[in-house]
């Protein structure tokens, strides 16, 4: 009898201890049904070519870029030009008072032409004239020296008038009209703005993903809303004492950029192909990095292996697959099957 009661309490124990662990387990379940789900936004992690990105800083300059000086001395009779003006090859920019160089071309023309006409006149006592003859009779009659005193006199004339050497924009002029100049000094700058370079410098490490040819966006600082194309035309083969590299762009537009301007390059690197997902998706857990997928309403956990990192987007060598729902925020404070939901901007964005 008394076995019989000691079996009664014990099995009496252990239907008492299930249907505590069953109630146990129902309330915990009962609580994670009334916990809200995260909040989260999701993309698609998807394979394709990851574009390694480089970023510097330079400055604009004119690959063709002149400075205007005047070649005699003399007060500036006449300035044609001002800052910002489009001039073309050969226009006159500017001349000084040239009365003396004018008459004295006038009197080297004179003189040329009389010497010419006693030479004209002593050759035809030659029935035969011969190279020899004809240096002869120019040293004699003064044409030799007539010649000589012509192309002077043009020389100094022209040196009195400042032409532009090139097509382009005047800049930093310096002369006003009735200076006083000296001859070596400057008038100004001229630019080709067709012809833009940009010159910036790179870390050491991204040297290796660098080559010619390579396409850059440029960033100028002067339009917030606008980017401009380049490629890269020249690298400077040595590292300064700050471990950078001088890389030299050429800006395939040019409409509204001047010289001096101060902007941002990127450099897109192509890479091989591989799943990408945004940086973002990247958590660190546990010392690992993890990236969290929606399956089925459940954020779940994933240890990845990464590559390369361009500040937007991340390389996954493994861990994903192309096609998975990779949830890009919120993802720090979940746990392996926590309950999530897409955000509802995102659900207004799909629909």
């Amino acid at each position: 009898m008394w076995i019989r009661w000691q079996l009664f309490v014990v099995i009496l124990f252990v239907v008492s201890c299930e249907n505590k662990g069953h109630n146990e387990l129902s309330d915990i379940e009962s609580l994670r049904q009334e916990v809200k789900p995260t909040e989260v936004t999701t993309t698609i992690a998807q394979f394709r070519e990851f574009e390694y990105l480089i970023n510097s800083s330079g400055t604009i300059e004119s690959e063709n870029e002149l400075e205007i000086t005047y070649q005699s001395s003399g007060y500036l009779k006449s300035l044609n030009i001002r800052n910002g003006d489009l001039v073309s090859f050969g226009q006159t920019l500017a001349e000084l008072e040239n009365e003396k160089e004018k008459l004295a071309l006038a009197q080297a023309q004179v003189n040329f032409d009389n010497s010419m006409v006693r030479f004209i006149s002593d050759s035809l006592s030659y029935s035969k004239i011969t190279p020899t003859i004809i240096r002869s009779l120019k040293l004699q009659s003064g044409v030799a020296s007539a010649e000589i005193g012509l192309q002077q006199a043009q020389l100094d004339l022209s040196n009195s008038i400042v032409r532009s050497p090139l097509t382009g924009i005047i800049a930093e002029l310096e002369s006003k009209q009735g200076n006083l100049v000296s001859s070596g000094e400057t008038l100004g700058l001229i630019y080709d703005p067709n012809n833009l370079i940009l010159k910036s410098k790179i870390l050491e490490v991204d040297f290796r993903h660098i080559k010619i040819g390579l396409v850059a966006d440029v960033f100028p600082l002067a339009f917030r809303d606008r980017s401009f194309s380049a490629r890269i035309i020249e690298f400077n083969p040595k590292v300064d004492d700050k471990g950078m590299i001088e890389v030299t762009f050429k800006l395939t537009q040019t409409d509204g950029l001047l010289p001096g301007m101060n902007a941002n390059t990127v450099v897109r690197v192509p890479q091989s192909q591989n799943i990408i997902v945004p940086r973002e998706a990247l958590v660190i857990k546990s010392g690992r990095p993890v990236v969290f997928t929606l399956e089925d309403g459940l954020a779940k956990w994933n240890y990845v292996e990464t590559g390369l990192d361009n500040g937007i987007d991340l390389e996954i060598l493994s861990g994903i697959n192309e096609g998975d729902h990779v949830i890009i925020s919120n993802n720090l404070q979940l746990g392996h099957d926590a309950r999530v939901a897409r955000a509802q901007s995102e659900l207004n964005d799909n629909e």
